[in-house]
């Protein structure tokens, strides 16, 4: 099976930007532009590869869960779902955030 392509949503990368800094931190923490150099390749080909072997399913939602490790962000969690064309993600959260199944949103 062909790698499917993978979309990120508006609403994707506005989290991205309101969770990580558009500079790296004093302190070693990543930007939102190192995480997409880095960290989302990787993740992004498992997606495309085999999007449902490289996630979850949520209950009661169509999202599904891919949970993972970057190279400079230690816990990810990407929300996203398949459809016949592509694998859309929508949501991102890291660190020790959970996901509110009520709102679809991390909190």
């Amino acid at each position: 099976m062909p790698d499917r392509p993978v979309r990120f949503t508006e609403q994707f990368f506005d989290r991205l930007d309101s969770i990580l800094p558009q500079e790296r931190g004093d302190d070693g923490e990543p930007s939102a532009t190192d995480f997409l150099l880095f960290d989302l390749p990787r993740i992004r080909d498992l997606l495309a590869s085999d999007f449902e072997a490289n996630t979850f399913p949520i209950e009661d939602s169509d999202l599904r869960a891919f949970v993972g490790a970057g190279m400079l962000v230690p816990s990810i969690v990407l929300y996203g779902y398949s459809d016949d064309d592509a694998v859309v993600v929508t949501w991102i959260a890291i660190g020790n955030e959970s996901f509110d199944d009520d709102t679809g949103h991390a909190h």
